[in-house]
């Protein structure tokens, strides 16, 4: 291994023996000078430590750091702690590097002196290579020029993806940019993602997909009130971050669009659970939201009117949205436009186009 580290890249592992060979492979065979594999053992009560162990020992740019099981923002800490790279990446131990990914990321840090890097991903099915498609959220006006994300909101509709990314590492020092350490390993990535961002008035994007992120991992699946609760969690982090940086560069703006991603957040993460958990989560995401009004930090009259009619659904009756939510699924548009009329007849379905439009 090089004397310089370059670009350090963690992956946190717990019980992924039948991943974790193919995830770090991926890694290793990137063309990248100066590279270092933290590996942060939280753990693990299957064979992925003997499985990472003879990769380790094949390969001296792996180092595995072994602590007891404490999580995934607690391992990611430590992974912080102990990397050495101008960069830090971070790569999910049942996902897998696409070819060529780090050496992109790394040449667009370097040529545009960025100190977030953001690229796209793959929705992976291995076991269905017909289904497998990128995601496609980084789009081509946020590409070929730095964006300064205190201010451009354009960035916070990209999904915290934080394994498709590259981050300076005294960025992140600088701002004191860590993970929260809930328990378990869900939604973590949220508050760093948007501090990442907040924080960061040099961040270049790329439309090339970094990651195969793995879809059939039954382990990913959320089925816990309590790790479903971890979301509104990190959101709580963000706004009291945003209270505690009252003078900082875009903080209105920042406040303002950390509303709309809780909004989209619990949406998304609504559609991972079972309609059991999915119900109780929704309902406390409708109280959640009553608080932020009546505290008056939301304002909605700052909301399009899709969004609004959506809320209020969710608010008044949420066993009838959440049903009419798992009836209607699909990224479709007429999956969107069927949902939209059901939710609330031709006036939800015009606000909905309306809304379908803005974002174009």
């Amino acid at each position: 291994m090089s004397s310089e580290v370059l670009v350090s890249v963690i992956v946190p592992v717990y019980n992924v023996e039948a991943y974790v060979g193919d995830c770090l492979a991926s890694l290793l065979a990137q063309d990248v000078d100066g590279l270092e594999v933290v590996v942060v053992n939280d753990g693990s009560t299957d064979s992925s430590r003997e499985v990472v162990g003879a990769i380790a020992a094949a390969d001296p740019r792996v180092r595995i750091i072994d602590k007891p099981n404490s999580g995934y923002g607690a391992s990611l800490n430590r992974g912080l702690a102990e990397a050495r790279g101008t960069y830090v990446g971070i790569l999910e131990s049942d996902d897998e590097m696409v070819d060529g990914a780090l050496p992109l990321l790394l040449q667009t840090a370097e040529d545009m002196g960025a100190d977030v890097v953001k690229g796209d991903y793959i929705l992976w099915w291995p076991t269905d290579e017909a289904r497998t498609h990128q995601a496609h959220e980084v789009k081509a006006d946020l590409c070929g020029s730095l964006v300064d994300t205190r201010t451009d909101m354009r960035a916070y509709s990209i999904r915290s993806t934080i394994w498709s990314a590259l981050y300076r590492r005294e960025h992140l020092e600088r701002h004191g940019i860590r993970f929260i350490e809930t328990p378990g390993a869900s939604y973590q990535d949220t508050s760093f993602n948007f501090k990442a961002f907040a924080t960061s008035r040099r961040t270049a994007f790329v439309e090339a997909p970094i990651v195969r992120y793995r879809q059939d991992n039954a382990a990913s699946s959320i089925h816990s009130k309590g790790k479903a609760d971890a979301v509104g969690v990190e959101f709580d982090e963000i706004d009291r971050w945003l209270d505690d940086n009252a003078h900082m560069v875009g903080h209105d703006a920042l406040v303002r669009q950390s509303l709309v991603e809780r909004y989209n957040a619990y949406l998304w993460n609504l559609d991972r659970l079972d309609d059991e958990v999915g119900l109780a989560f929704l309902r406390d995401a409708g109280q959640q939201f009553t608080q932020l009004e009546r505290s008056g930090r939301l304002d909605v009259a700052t909301w399009d009117s899709w969004r609004v009619r959506n809320l209020r659904a969710l608010q008044d009756d949420p066993a009838r949205y959440l049903r009419l939510r798992k009836k209607y699924r699909g990224d479709s548009a007429a999956s969107k436009a069927r949902f939209a009329l059901a939710l609330g007849g031709p006036a939800a379905l015009a606000s909905a186009l309306a809304e379908r439009a803005g974002r174009r």
